[in-house]
């Protein structure tokens, strides 16, 4: 059995669960703690050094990227099944027309 190894916070050590805070944008910036295994710590580490960036930007920008995968597969999968639709109806009007030819051959 593989031993797990335990996670551990990224965040300050507080007891407050959520804290909300405004920002100069308009917006509000929610915050929490987040428990993460010792290797994806690391790796996150890894890429903070390599991007330049704070750790929770690089969570920031990771989870955007996936969201906006997300959402560009989604938008691929709707075009591609409106394709494969339309070429279906094409390949029934196809069908008829070949249909309608022989008719008329014999």
């Amino acid at each position: 059995m593989k031993k797990t190894t335990p996670t551990k916070s990224v965040t300050s050590k507080t007891t407050r669960p959520t804290e909300k805070r405004a920002t100069g944008t308009g917006g509000t910036l929610h915050q929490f703690r987040l428990r993460l295994p010792d290797e994806m710590r690391e790796k996150l580490a890894e890429s903070v050094m390599a991007n330049g960036r704070s750790l929770n930007d690089e969570i920031i920008y990771r989870l955007m990227q996936t969201l906006e995968r997300e959402g560009t597969r989604k938008k691929l999968s709707d075009s591609l099944k409106s394709q494969g639709d339309r070429l279906a109806n094409v390949e029934k009007e196809i069908a008829n027309l070949v249909e309608q030819l022989r008719l008329r051959d014999d």
